[in-house]
C-alpha cells in the first residue's frame, strides 16, 4: 500500500527527528556538566538509540520518498517505545526509592 506523502506528514517527521536529536545533545550536555555514573549511562544510552533513530526519522522527512517515509515511521514507532520504557523505569524508581 503506497503512503500518501504530504509536505505536512514530511515536517513532522523532520520535527520529531530534530527533537530526538535535541533529547541526544541534552544528554551529552548533561553529561559534560555532570559526569555521574547515570548521566554516562543516559549518554551511552541515547547515543545507541536516539542519535540513530532521529537520524533516521530526519532523513526520512528529508527524503519524501515511500520507503524514507516508511523508515521514518518505524524509527518514530521505536522512539516512543523507547521513551514508553523510560518513563516506567522512572515511576518504579521514584515509587521504590520514595523515602531517599
Amino acid at each position: 500500500m503506497p503512503a500518501n506523502v504530504t509536505l505536512r506528514l514530511r515536517a513532522r517527521y523532520m520535527l520529531a527527528g530534530a527533537v530526538m536529536l535535541a533529547l541526544w545533545g541534552a544528554s551529552l550536555v548533561s553529561l559534560l556538566y555532570d559526569g555521574s555514573s547515570f548521566n554516562i549511562v543516559a549518554a551511552v544510552f541515547a547515543i545507541f538509540t536516539f542519535l540513530p533513530l532521529g537520524l533516521i526519522a530526519m532523513q526520512g522527512g528529508l527524503s519524501g520518498s515511500a520507503a524514507g517515509m516508511q523508515r521514518a515511521r518505524g524509527a518514530l514507532l521505536a522512539s516512543g517505545g523507547l521513551l514508553a520504557l523510560v518513563v516506567l523505569v522512572e515511576v518504579v524508581r521514584r515509587t521504590v526509592f520514595a523515602g531517599s
